[in-house]
């Protein structure tokens, strides 16, 4: 039965456009289908990593710490309320954990009355600590997990019910400390934190706490990593543990409660049914009306794309996008605003004019800015002092033993399987050396145009989404002319409004001769160049050398270092206009002609998207002109094949244009080489 069109591969979705060194699990169907088990498996094989910290660097991030005196005072208190004993002070009613024969929950309830006994004790403390482990949080992503405990917001909860909106601190325990405690502890905190980060637009951070045994560890999650603490004993280290949720409650005290994370220039209000946020773009506030695309938060650590159609205060129609840039990159505004200059400068009147109307319009673009400071990841081991005190530590993959699972009561997980077998080849990135912390900065920027992408347009109309993606080529067109490259062009960056498809997201556009950093491999997976894929020139002559002569390995020049040029734009394109034909169903002759096979199509589909990078396959259908051709014609239906005849020609003129623009340099190179060596023989 035909189907509306191509279901994308199992093992492929489209990914956000911040491309990692591997494919993102977050962005494929593995994630999306609920499945709790899977869906944490993804979250940390795209981790891979965390970052481990000296405790009072971390404890630092959330703010000042109490005052000898004052924690003097705290001491007292919680003594005269008997929660803390006299004389060399215990925590009264709490047990250590690996001693008791009783049930997690009931090991560790006299945590509820030490850290409210602190938290009565910060004024204007915006959280209380809860712990209802039989009551799964409201989840708008349906999320079926509950921590052990929270750290909640006291006030203007969200539902009478628990919410995941306004959980502040989750908390995971256990009584044992052996490797199976800690790493289902680890798994179930990172979860939680992340569920946090995707499923709230209001949320910049997040701190989580676990436990196992006395061992207690400091999480902070952010856009820019993953960080834990080194453990300190709750049982021995009292002034620490009475420091912490000194600070934490004080960091709440704050009617945003920004010290916890949440966003004070972000509002969430209900219209109607549906949520929707009002976010504060410089002196402007818009009110989001639906979700444009924001898978881009599903992936804890990266940009965390949020983009949201919206109105202005005049009730004018605008695009908004909220994300984490690397701090040492120039705002999207900025990029766009460049370009705009390089257009006036090199284009005539007209052309600019048109180059405007094929570029999505920018209206605004600003970083955040909380209390007149820019909104960026906090570095916790800032400072000399720190220095050699950090390190990144692998995530355990092992299997996880945990005889609780976490999960709701209700209903059982369907059985998920185990990671893919590929899976530990693609945790190089833990291997890397790294001499700083990551950062990022918060920015928005806001547009003029609200459309359809193609990605979305080809589930409506094929003659609408072919004229978009001529647009788009168009505005890439005046794009080059002006001396830039996009970097990513895909099928999610050109936009139809208006009836005119216009090129967008030119956050990796670079003019072609700039040297600035960053030039590496960006883009987006499905859409990018083989080359840039590899990273390395791979159309290079294979001639003779200029004086006929036979070179020896040993003669040959090192390669070029590897940029990306304008070839690279143009094959994304023809990777874009592929994409289109492979994901796109002829539903009228699917219908209509038993013979037409929507498998085999789905199969060519994920044979060229197969959503991982240097894939043998990808590079070989792009390569391969006369399979191409054989398996566009075996494949595409009559209708669909009139139209596209000219992929494989399409691919074939750009590998020409590859080996010609090569051959200048390598030549180059070559007679360069071989004139040393004359001389040398000479």
């Amino acid at each position: 039965m035909a189907t509306p069109h191509t279901p994308p591969s199992q093992k492929s979705q489209l990914p956000p456009p911040d491309t990692a060194p591997i494919a993102r699990h977050t962005s494929q169907s593995d994630y999306r289908t609920g499945d709790l088990k899977l869906g944490r498996e993804a979250v940390l094989a795209d981790l891979g990593r965390y970052l481990q910290v000296p405790f009072f660097s971390l404890a630092n991030c959330i703010g000042p710490m109490p005052s000898p005196q004052r924690l003097q005072d705290m001491r007292d208190d919680l003594i005269q309320r008997e929660i803390l004993t006299d004389n060399d002070p215990k925590w009264k009613a709490f047990i250590r954990p690996a001693n008791l024969k009783r049930s997690e929950e009931k090991t560790f309830e006299p945590l509820k009355e030490i850290i409210s006994g602190i938290l009565n004790q910060v004024p204007d403390c915006g959280v209380s600590y809860e712990s209802n482990p039989n009551e799964t949080p409201i989840s708008e992503r349906h999320n079926t997990s509950r921590p052990d405990g929270y750290l909640v917001r006291a006030n203007d909860r969200t539902a009478p019910r628990m919410h995941w909106f306004d959980i502040g601190v989750p908390f995971e325990f256990k009584k044992e400390r052996d490797a199976r405690a800690v790493q289902d502890n680890e798994h179930k905190i990172i979860w939680s934190l992340h569920n946090i980060m995707r499923e709230d637009p209001c949320r910049r951070f997040a701190f989580g706490i676990t436990i196992e045994d006395t061992q207690l560890r400091l999480w902070l999650s952010n856009r820019g990593f993953l960080a834990v603490t080194e453990p300190i004993d709750c049982f021995e280290d009292i002034d620490r543990v009475i420091s912490l949720f000194h600070a934490l409650g004080s960091a709440s005290a704050s009617t945003s409660l920004k010290g916890l994370g949440w966003d004070p220039t972000v509002e969430r209000i209900r219209v109607g049914e549906k949520t929707q946020y009002k976010f504060t773009v410089g002196d402007e506030v818009f009110t989001t009306t639906r979700e444009l695309a924001t898978y881009g938060a599903d992936s804890m650590v990266g940009r965390g794309t949020r983009v949201y159609a919206a109105t202005d205060a005049k009730g004018e129609t605008v695009a908004i996008k909220d994300s984490w840039r690397e701090i040492d990159r120039q705002s999207e505004g900025e990029i766009v605003e460049k370009i705009l200059a390089s257009c006036e400068k090199k284009l005539g009147a007209e052309d600019f004019a048109d180059a405007k109307r094929h570029f999505v319009g920018v209206r605004l673009w600003k970083d955040v800015t909380i209390d007149d400071a820019s909104d960026e990841t906090v570095n916790p081991v800032a400072g000399d002092k720190h220095d050699g005190t950090w390190k990144w530590k692998p995530i355990d993959f092992g299997p996880i033993l945990s005889e609780r699972l976490h999960l709701s009561a209700t209903g059982d997980v369907p059985d998920s399987g185990k990671l893919s077998a590929f899976l530990p080849a693609q945790l190089g990135i833990v291997g890397r050396r790294e001499t700083r912390i990551p950062q990022r900065v918060h920015a928005r920027i806001v547009f003029h145009d609200v459309g359809v992408t193609v990605k979305d347009l080809v589930l409506i109309s094929l003659a609408d989404t072919l004229s978009c993606l001529s647009g788009g080529l168009k505005g890439l067109y005046y794009l080059h002319k002006a001396g830039w490259i996009h970097r990513d062009f895909s099928v999610g960056n050109v936009n139809w409004v208006g009836g005119i498809g216009k090129l967008g997201d030119f956050e990796y556009a670079k003019e072609i001769n700039s040297n600035i950093s960053h030039d590496v491999r960006t883009g987006t997976m499905h859409f990018m160049a083989i080359e840039v894929e590899h990273q390395q020139y791979l159309f290079q002559p294979r001639g003779p050398t200029p004086s006929g002569r036979t070179l020896r390995a040993a003669d040959l020049p090192p390669p070029p270092p590897f940029r990306m040029n304008f070839l690279h734009d143009i094959e994304s394109v023809w990777w874009a206009y592929t994409w289109i034909f492979f994901y796109h169903t002829d539903t009228i002759t699917a219908n209509s002609n038993d013979s037409f096979d929507v498998d085999a199509q789905l199969r060519q589909y994920q044979l060229a998207f197969p959503g991982a990078i240097c894939q043998g396959t990808r590079q070989n259908f792009f390569t391969r002109i006369p399979e191409l051709q054989r398996t566009c014609e075996s494949v595409l239906s009559d209708r669909c094949l009139d139209v596209c005849h000219n992929i494989g020609h399409f691919a074939s003129t750009l590998q020409d244009s590859y080996e010609k623009a090569e051959k200048k340099v390598f030549t180059a190179i070559l007679s360069l080489n071989m004139l040393a060596l004359l001389w040398v023989e000479a």
